[in-house]
């Protein structure tokens, strides 16, 4: 019984003293397979041999690599040996990280087309040196991006290839045709998206489920974003859109997608058609939730260029919208240098036919007037809904009215605005809608008296149709 004791203690101690520890995971330099770095050579072999031997390929600082279609296989991480603060991409702060340049006759820098389970990549400056040249392929699953610099390619990350379950963290892109193209399921966090050629991100039919948190749009020269053909569940929060040369959000035939917590600001600062010279643009999509953003006007640094944009929304007159839900999107005006300097459109807060269908906006001032209330109005004389004064504050007070029956005309009718006139003029004048719109049902080319003396309120009830509370 004591031998057995004893025997029972031996081995505890021993088992309590044995280490037991799982094996590191294979690692090597890229430099170990014969990599030179001298941004000549081609080091593709080097690398490939590597990334097929180890888990783990490191990659030394301050050298340049000459690669082509370097594969990246599952598990595999490309890690560079070197950190530069994030958003930096100077010829200095480009000498402190490994950078690798596209090889002649490249596709792709990194191929990872391969990865169906999980790669990554980290630390790593990309220059394509060519507009043919994708920085790192579509086609892959669950890879994972961090700390990385794109430049110079065709797309930054993507291609025809779909992208999926890729998340995208403290990376730059800049410089490329299109800095992000086609991804599913993913996330971008903490990006930057500044001087593509193209669009900052690009997101085609099936580009579905995905969330962009906390990125910058900034001197695209296309969209910041652009969603196109049949995208829906994307989400876009907490992010900057600036001085991108078209719309800073373009939404195309979208089905479903919120915009939160967001700044637009100077976009379409390059003057194009009116559809584009906007905040955001609309055409043919549905369910869009758009909140808490802000919009504001501006001119390039240092007060130079022009002010834009001229519209905060534009909406496709050609590809109707329908379910769209604007609340809380600040806008504080029609842009005026004196009165205004700081507004946050410059000539109305909307462009082109609102949707008539499903289309809700709450507690934003969209109403394009430098101030809530206008007085001094003076009514259209000859009368008739043509030529008939625009009404375009909230409170609107009419001070001539020459002749009886001498017009005015409200805003276009969306569900829930309101417009209140003061009728302070001598005579009764006649109110109408924007065509097609009705008053209290009232065939539109009517419209309804409201006498001298009198104060109504508008209510836009939907369908088209203004419903007024008049005083007594």
């Amino acid at each position: 019984m004591l031998l057995t004791r004893q025997l029972l203690v031996t081995l505890s101690a021993c088992m309590v003293s044995t280490t037991f520890a799982l094996a590191a995971p294979p690692s090597a330099s890229v430099a170990d397979y014969g990599a030179v770095g001298d941004g000549v050579t081609n080091d593709t072999t080097a690398f490939n041999q590597c990334l097929s031997g180890n888990t783990i390929c490191w990659v030394n600082p301050a050298k340049i690599y000459a690669v082509k279609d370097v594969v990246i296989n599952n598990s595999n991480r490309l890690i560079g040996l070197a950190n530069i603060e994030y958003g930096t991409s100077t010829a200095a702060t480009a000498s402190a990280r490994p950078v690798l340049i596209g090889f002649a006759g490249a596709t792709n820098v990194l191929n990872v087309s391969a990865v169906s389970k999980g790669a990554a990549i980290d630390g790593i400056f990309i220059d394509c040196k060519s507009n043919s040249v994708n920085g790192i392929s579509g086609g892959s699953f669950q890879l994972i991006v961090n700390d990385a610099t794109i430049v110079g390619c065709a797309n930054g990350i993507g291609g025809s290839a779909y992208t999926g379950g890729i998340h995208i963290m403290n990376t730059t892109f800049g410089g490329n045709t299109t800095g992000l193209a086609n991804i599913v399921d993913s996330f971008v966090m903490n990006a930057d998206f500044a001087n593509n050629a193209s669009n900052g991100i690009y997101l085609g039919a099936g580009s579905n489920a995905n969330t962009i948190v906390n990125c910058r749009f900034e001197w695209n020269q296309g969209f910041g974003i652009l969603s196109y053909g049949g995208t829906e569940a994307n989400s876009i929060s907490n992010s900057l859109f600036d001085r991108n040369y078209s719309a800073g959000l373009g939404l195309i035939g979208v089905t479903g997608m919120t915009v939160s917590n967001s700044v637009f600001f100077r976009n379409g600062r390059n003057n194009v058609a009116p559809d584009q010279n906007t905040q955001i643009y609309v055409s043919g999509s549905k369910n869009i939730s758009i909140s808490g953003g802000l919009s504001k006007v501006g001119q390039d640094d240092g007060g130079t260029g022009t002010y834009t944009p001229a519209y905060v929304f534009s909406y496709d007159p050609g590809s109707p919208s329908s379910n769209i839900t604007i609340s809380g999107f600040a806008t504080s005006g029609l842009f005026n240098a004196t009165t205004n300097p700081t507004g946050s459109y410059t000539t109305a807060p909307v462009e082109g036919t609102e949707p008539a269908a499903g289309y809700s906006v709450l507690g934003v001032n969209d109403i394009a007037t430098t101030l809530p209330a206008i007085a001094g109005i003076t009514a259209f004389a000859s009368g008739g809904q043509t030529n008939a004064t625009q009404l375009s504050a909230s409170v609107n007070t009419v001070s001539t009215a020459s002749a009886a029956n001498a017009s005015v005309k409200l805003t276009p009718c969306i569900a829930g605005r309101q417009q209140t006139v003061a009728n302070l003029g001598a005579n009764s004048i006649q109110v109408f809608g924007s065509s097609p719109n009705t008053i209290n049902s009232i065939a539109t080319g009517t419209g309804v008296a409201q006498a001298a003396g009198k104060i109504a309120t508008y209510v836009c009830t939907g369908s088209g149709n203004w419903t007024r509370l008049l005083s007594n």
